[in-house]
């Protein structure tokens, strides 16, 4: 807001009778005419730098937002018409402009806070987000926690409350009205709540981050369950911002971005305090079962948005370091191995193979592990987010996952699978396809009934027997190999929970947590204290070795958990 106050007209010390008041040595002119653009973006004189405006600011802080607030506008016309000699018109106008600054004169909020606020729940993921909070949350949760909907369209977030929750106590559940282009909105929206929950997806075709940048600035924590990395590239740009609000700001609370991380964290753990050695290397395998709903609407629309980014943002994520994290290749000599493009001499790092994306997509069998495997549609994501992670821990706390880590991640194929391929490879067929594209999964999808628009999908009775499991494989320098998994129920059910006790973690254990403020990983600032709340909610876990196949399954609603 400092910078910020170079929207302010300057009040004149001296100033011969007549004289037109000025704005930074600039004669202001009459008001009927006065470009107000100029109000908000002139610079003050003798400032060396501007001051880039976040994007909550830039949609806030504009002369046609000024504009709007009549008060200020009737003080400053008051200024004008006195020549700015009337002491008492200066006066008042510094009250209005403080108003405007601290963006109070056309909030709406009543004044209530509320524990968690979530956002974006007129869809598919803002119906089992409610789900778990009935099912899990409400009724498991040690502390009890207020919570209230929001959304654009009033009226849609009270047809999924009225859903699912008509018939109980929750019932009038507090509705709070926000949209991304109503900046005050979003900014009375963050002042609701001590944490919110942002299940809006697509996050990627969306002004999400003007939601985040008010979460910073007025101190809120924030979550969402984005699988996109186009968006979480986004939102690092306001780290700095939000570590300066003290505001929690962390992307992927989800499946996608929490299973896999949390997993290697735990190894990570264990490699420590039992062999006293860092990792090496990593390897978590996706499995799961029962009639799942398989990918969403919504999961294809995000997919499809990232295959259409800008090339910029595309060249981001086709690096397995585009998050940061990256571990140099080293020659024998010792020295770092680097790329130098032909022509222009431009030096990059050099990509070590086993980190490549390449190795990602090939359906083959693992030697050390002993399982055939297959791409996982998260891999990309996850293995990014793994490697971010690795690299906060060695900022943070001088305690990576590992200083040489490579880690990879598949999808588990059945032992019936392997003696397939192995068939095929036997008869001379060619190797089996990475997978299919976005159009050719929704065409699978729509041949097995099992395609829906984006915001739809199935009741959760329907996905009763769906079950999701994740399972780490993890090995030391010297060759220790430590184990662990994870099962809960349908993908999808299973985000909702690691958002909600997410949020419940950054509200009830903040001030446990060893890092506040900033874009951070959920596994990186939440360690035991998110961890602890996940597993006790209700999934399976087991450390040291992995599930046998009697074994996996869904978890169903009523299991206590394990306690870690």
């Amino acid at each position: 807001q400092a910078a910020l106050v170079r929207a302010k007209p300057a009040r004149p010390t001296s100033r011969s009778p007549g004289a037109a008041p000025r704005v930074c040595g600039s004669p202001m002119a009459p008001v009927e005419v006065y470009n107000w653009d100029d109000l908000a973006n002139v610079k003050l004189e003798g400032e060396e730098e501007e001051v880039a405006l976040s994007p909550m600011e830039k949609l806030y802080f504009t002369g046609s937002m000024l504009e709007k607030y009549e008060p200020a506008v009737d003080a400053l016309q008051k200024i004008l018409d006195g020549d700015g000699e009337d002491e008492e018109s200066w006066n008042d106008f510094e009250v209005h402009f403080d108003k405007f600054m601290n963006m109070t004169c056309f909030s709406n909020w009543n004044g209530k806070k509320y524990d968690l606020v979530l956002y974006g729940v007129s869809g598919y993921t803002g119906y089992l987000t409610m789900q778990y909070l009935k099912r899990v949350a409400f009724e498991r949760n040690p502390e009890p926690f207020t919570v209230a909907f929001a959304g654009r369209t009033r009226s849609k977030v009270e047809e999924m409350r009225n859903r699912n929750f008509g018939d109980t106590k929750w019932a009038t559940t507090d509705i709070i009205t926000a949209s991304y282009d109503d900046v005050q909105s979003m900014i009375d929206l963050a002042r609701s709540a001590y944490v919110i929950v942002n299940v809006a997806g697509p996050y990627s075709l969306a002004q999400g981050e003007v939601l985040i940048d008010a979460c910073c600035h007025v101190g809120t924590h924030y979550c969402d369950v984005s699988g996109e990395m186009p968006w979480t590239l986004r939102t690092l740009e306001l780290h700095a911002h939000a570590k300066q609000g003290g505001a929690l700001i962390s992307p992927s609370a989800a499946v996608a971005g929490c299973w896999s991380d949390l997993c290697t964290y735990m190894c990570a753990k264990k490699a420590r305090e039992e062999y006293g050695e860092e990792l090496r290397w990593t390897r978590g395998y996706s499995t799961g079962g029962g009639a799942g709903a398989g990918a969403s609407g919504g999961t294809l629309a995000s997919r499809n948005a990232m295959s259409t980014a800008p090339d910029e943002v595309r060249k981001r994520m086709a690096d397995p370091f585009g998050l940061s994290g990256f571990v140099p290749d080293i020659d024998r000599n010792g020295m770092k191995e680097v790329l130098i493009e032909h022509g222009t001499g431009k030096v990059t790092n050099k990509i070590r193979r086993d980190d490549q994306d390449a190795v990602l997509s090939k359906v083959g069998y693992d030697n050390d592990v002993g399982v055939w495997r297959a791409p996982f549609v998260y891999a990309y994501f996850n293995t990014r987010i793994v490697r971010r992670s690795n690299a906060m821990f060695a900022d943070l706390e001088n305690r990576p996952y590992g200083r040489a880590l490579n880690h990879q991640e598949f999808g588990l194929l059945p032992p019936e699978a392997g003696d397939m391929i192995m068939a095929a490879q036997k008869g001379g067929a060619a190797p089996a396809p990475a997978g299919p594209s976005v159009a050719g999964e929704k065409e699978a999808l729509e041949a097995m009934g099992k395609y829906y628009q984006q915001g739809e999908g199935p009741p959760l009775e329907e996905l009763s027997d769906a079950w999701t499991c994740f399972m780490m494989w993890a090995k030391t320098p010297s060759g220790k190999v430590v184990r662990c998994g994870m099962c809960g129920n349908d993908g999808y059910f299973e985000t909702a929970r690691c958002a909600i006790e997410w949020a419940l973690t950054m509200r009830f254990d903040y001030d446990s947590l060893p890092h506040k403020g900033g874009v951070l990983n959920a596994i990186v600032s939440g360690q035991e204290a998110y961890i602890r709340r996940l597993i006790g909610s209700g999934l399976k876990w087991k450390m040291g070795s992995w599930f046998e196949a009697s074994e996996l399954g869904p978890v169903g609603f009523a299991t206590p958990g394990t306690k870690i």
